[in-house]
């Protein structure tokens, strides 16, 4: 709490809020210099008091004494109008084809790997196998 404020400011503001049942944003302007506190004072006070069993009923306006115009917001990305028709059209008519991108460096030419499609063969002749297999023992149980 401020050093300025003296007990009997805050004797005398629990007794009114013990009289009301509550205080409210007037009665705390009223008896305290709220132009010249922190809101971090405020809230000390406020504390203080709801602990003495006096609830105090707070507006917003006297959380931020002195409140900062909100700043107005930031446009972030640009909205783009959807193309018409005539500019759909030149996009289409373009003189030069679409150029392949080159590889990369972890996609290596199919050629560069070698046993790449025996191994898929592989897989496929064993799948093919094990489907056999299970059919002929369906076949055998007569399920």
């Amino acid at each position: 709490m401020q050093p300025a404020l003296d007990s009997s400011t805050l004797d005398r503001l629990i007794a009114l809020g013990r009289e009301q049942g509550h205080l409210t944003n007037q009665d705390l302007e009223a008896n305290l210099p709220i132009a010249s506190m922190s809101a971090e004072e405020i809230a000390l006070i406020v504390v203080h008091l709801e602990e003495t069993g006096v609830p105090v009923e707070l507006d917003d306006s006297l959380a931020s004494p002195n409140p900062k115009p909100n700043p107005a917001p930031v446009r972030s990305a640009e909205i783009i109008p959807f193309p018409d028709r005539a500019a759909a059209a030149r996009v289409k008519r373009r003189n030069a084809p679409l150029q392949k991108a080159s590889p990369t460096a972890s996609e290596a030419p199919k050629a560069a790997q070698p046993g790449r499609g025996a191994t898929h063969w592989a897989v496929a002749i064993s799948g093919l196998l094990v489907l056999v297999l299970l059919v002929g023992l369906v076949m055998m149980l007569g399920v």
